[in-house]
Parts: C-alpha cells; structure tokens; sequence
C-alpha cells in the first residue's frame, strides 16, 4: 500500500497549525495526533482536510501510523514553567513519549521524522554564537528533556530511519492556536493594550528568534530532502540573534507609526536567559534560510489586535503556563466533587 500521509504530532498547537496549513497549501495529505489540550479551534478551518487523532504521545498508538511516509513530531510541553510545574509530565512527554513515536516509526517503517529540539539546550550566557558543534548545556529541566530526546533519536538512525532534529530559537509570529507567552508576541500585545513594553534585567541577555512560518518551512524542508543530507543531522533554526533592550526599541520603532509607545527597563532575574546561536549549517547543507522577520510578525499582530477580531487575549487559554495551572485545579476540584457526590 502506498504511503502518502505526513503525521504531525501537536499539530493543533502554536506551531503545529501553522504547520499542517503549509503542508496542505503543497497539496500533502495531512494527518494529526494532538492530546488536543488547548482543544481544536486551531484547526477548526482545515478539519475537512485533515484526519485528527485525539491522544497521548505518552501513549502512541501504531495505527497512527498507518499510510504515513513522515513524521513531523511537535508535541511536547513547550517551554521552561510548564516543564518545572510538573517535571514528570514533562520527562514522560518530551523524551519518553518523543522516543515512544520514534521506534513506532522505526518499526513501522516509516523513514522520515523531524524532531522540534529547543536551543535551550545550550545554556545559558553564551560567550559566542554557538554551532551545532557547542556542548550544550542544559539548566532547566525542560531543555535536558530536549537533549535527552536528541540522543536517544541519535541512537536509533539507521539507513531505514533517518531522524532530523532542530534547535529551534524562541518562536514568533501569528498563529491560529496563537500564544502571547512569547517575547516578540508579549511586546506587541503589550505596545496594543497597555502602550507600554516591558523588558526584564535590564535587556542585557540575548535570544535567539525565529518566526513560527519558517519553523513549519524548515520540518518540511528537512522531510522532503535527500536522506544524506539530513539523516542524523541537528540544526539550529534561528532567524536572528537579538539583545532584548534592542529588541524592545525595535517593536516601538516598527509601530511608531501606529501608536506611541513606551519602553520600561526592569532590574531582577526574571528572563535571565541569554544565548545566541548561528544558522548556518542549515543554510550550507540544505540551502534554508529563516526570512520572515520581527517586523512582519509585529505588523501582523498589531493590526489583527487593532482590528478587533482578537479581544480575549487575556485568556488563560493562549498562556501555557497559566493554562496548564487552570486545568489542574479544575481536576483536582472536579476529584473533590466526585467524592462529594
């Protein structure tokens, strides 16, 4: 039977629904598997194109992967506060069940699979811009969950399965399951609401960005390309290395035509976080290159903000952490009901 679908794993997330409408706009067929925690209005446009699969990586099912020639694998807990809110969670998904899908696919047959790595994984206050070849070294329990899972997909490469992983830099940029937890989304829904963007210990750390579109370009650049040129590679995928007081300038001035804004320097250790990475591997071995900037994200947003189609945003839902917190408490009250009752 031929294999003609690419599963995407959290293909209902931030990323992920990006995702899934590049890989529809090349006329692929699609296939999801999303725990489907934020629920599925991500999606709600492309439901008739896609097949959706509601489950747990924790818990993979094989069938998933019945007619698929790609894995693209998204779903994870996605930053340091949810990691750290509950580190079990977070080994058993992000490395555990990363490694559940994998040697599904690797037993299966399934050749092609993408992995989203964070460049967390390097530490922090990096002296240099580091490549591929920079040791990493992980200081939260998120980003070893990362390298854990990228040693453990090294592990399995072989001629019928050729893992390929990215070290993804912070990610920006509108998106249907749209987070406002992310620094360039924070500073312009901050510029909207409140003319005012924030920017913690002085803005002296560096971060590396990268636009939520080229993420989605890049997995499928990587699926599509010779096997000899990706399999058991790790590439970084930044679009640019930003200081954070530049950056909190650079939103202003992008929308100093719009509205007058502020920027407010804080003191503390609040997003302490400071590294930089370099993309060039990625653009000699496969000729990728991040093009979609800062300032198309933050005029994107800005105008979807101002238009008026987007007033929740104070909702927990589009917090990660704020979200994961919430769903908590209602289990634990939903528990205490039941044994009321």
């Amino acid at each position: 039977m031929l294999k003609d679908v690419i599963l995407v794993t959290g293909g209902a997330g931030y990323i992920g629904a990006v995702l899934v409408r590049e890989l529809l706009a090349k006329g692929e067929k699609v296939r999801v598997f999303d725990k489907l925690y934020f629920g599925s209005a991500s999606l709600e446009s492309v439901k008739a194109q896609i097949d959706l699969i509601q489950g747990d990586v924790r818990h993979f099912p094989a069938s998933a992967l019945d007619n698929v020639k790609a894995v693209i694998h998204l779903g994870s807990l996605s930053n340091d506060p949810t990691a750290e809110f509950d580190p079990k969670a977070n080994k058993e998904i992000n490395f555990e069940g990363t490694m559940r899908v994998a040697e599904a696919c690797k037993k299966k047959g399934v050749p092609r699979f993408t992995f989203a790595s964070s460049a967390a994984i390097i530490g922090f206050h990096v002296d240099t811009i580091a490549d591929e070849n920079y040791t990493p070294n992980p200081q939260s329990e998120y980003a070893q969950s990362k390298l854990d899972a990228e040693n453990g997909l090294l592990s399995l490469v072989s001629d019928k399965f050729s893992p390929v992983i990215f070290r993804q830099a912070t990610v920006f940029g509108f998106s249907p399951r749209m987070r406002w937890d992310l620094v360039v989304n924070t500073m312009t829904k901050d510029a909207f609401s409140k003319g005012n963007i924030f920017v913690y210990c002085a803005g002296d750390n560096w971060r590396p960005l990268v636009h939520v579109k080229d993420i989605a370009l890049a997995h499928i650049e990587a699926i599509m390309a010779p096997k000899d040129k990706v399999k058991g590679e790790i590439f970084n995928l930044v679009h640019k290395n930003y200081r954070i007081l530049e950056l909190g300038h650079w939103v202003r001035e992008i929308l100093k035509e719009k509205a007058p804004v502020n920027v407010e320097v804080l003191f503390g250790s609040k997003e302490a976080r400071s590294y930089r990475i370099s993309g060039e591997k990625l653009k000699q071995n496969l000729g990728f290159e991040a093009k979609h900037s800062v300032e198309e994200a933050v005029i994107e947003i800005y105008n979807i903000l101002h238009s008026g189609k987007f007033v929740d945003f104070q909702n927990p839902i589009y917090y990660n952490i704020e979200w994961m917190k919430l769903l908590v408490d209602m289990e634990q009250k939903l528990k205490v009901i039941g044994k009321v009752f």
